[in-house]
This record gives structure tokens, sequence and C-alpha cells, in this order.
């Protein structure tokens, strides 16, 4: 892909009837992926995603995928309570 890959990616949850960002994904060329959970148990899902990898087709794109990885987080996912943002600068 040579579109630019997002850098910073946040999990909100609507859960509360409120915006809570529960945690953030970063990532830089030639680091690995790191994630942030600010809110355990809201937060769980981007855990699983980042333990098993984003679900993209029939396939998952996991961590070590880099730039490919955090495109796939901002894939439209049919959620009705979490929302990945791109937040990078």
């Amino acid at each position: 892909m040579t579109e630019q890959a997002p850098t910073r990616v946040a999990l909100y949850s609507f859960a509360r009837h409120t915006n809570n960002r529960v945690a953030e994904f970063r990532w830089q060329p030639g680091q690995p992926v790191s994630l942030d959970i600010f809110d355990p148990k809201w937060g769980a899902l981007a855990q699983k995603f980042y333990d098993n990898g984003v679900p993209a087709g029939a396939e998952r794109v996991s961590p070590e995928a880099g730039p490919d990885f955090m495109r796939a987080l901002l894939q439209r996912f049919r959620m009705s309570y979490y929302k990945f943002v791109d937040e990078s600068d």
C-alpha cells in the first residue's frame, strides 16, 4: 500500500453514552506497534485485536504487519459501542 499509514489510532467506547477513550495503538516506521489500555473493561477489544490480529476478510492482520495493521484498525466495523479513530499528527 502506498498511502501513508496512521501512527496513532484510538479506540473509543460509547457504551455509557459518552465519548470514552479506552485504548491507543501507536506505530512508527522501524518500531513495533504498541498498545496502551486506559480502561481494562472497555479496552478489552483493543487487547483482543492486538493479541489475535484485526479481522480483514478471511484473514487477520497482526501487529507485526505494522502499517497494514494500523490501516486495518480503521476499516468499517459493525460495532454499536466502539469506534477506532485516526489521531495521527
